[in-house]
């Protein structure tokens, strides 16, 4: 009685196990070639975001098969700190002119930049 209790705990403990391992592993190929999540904030992506931030879906099949366009938000890792996402949108395509303007207004004795 008391080994067929143990093949029964062993075998239940060994299906939980296998289930978990096949969760994990659904989980990363969907991380890494389907879908990833992201938290987004800033008020670089106003009005498509809100400024307090939000999480987003972002797929990842579409640049697999299509170019990257004009207008489209793009997740990129961080060049000062690789551990940070960075969330932009698209304005100039190779072969494009792209100009910046920045316009300095002082008002009430501080600066802002528009």
């Amino acid at each position: 009685m008391n080994t067929t209790l143990w093949t029964y705990i062993v075998k239940e403990a060994f299906d939980k196990t296998l289930v978990l391992a096949k969760f994990f592993c659904t989980l990363h190929l969907t991380n890494t070639y389907l879908l990833t999540p992201a938290y987004v904030t800033g008020s670089s992506m106003i009005p498509t975001f809100e400024i307090t931030g939000g999480f987003v879906l972002a797929e990842k099949i579409s640049t697999r098969f299509s170019k990257v366009g004009k207008g489209d938000i793009v997740l990129i890792r961080s060049p000062e700190d690789p551990r940070k996402i960075v969330t932009k949108r698209v304005v100039g395509m190779e072969g494009d002119s792209v100009s910046w303007i920045v316009t300095v207004v002082a008002l009430w004795s501080r600066l802002f930049f528009l």
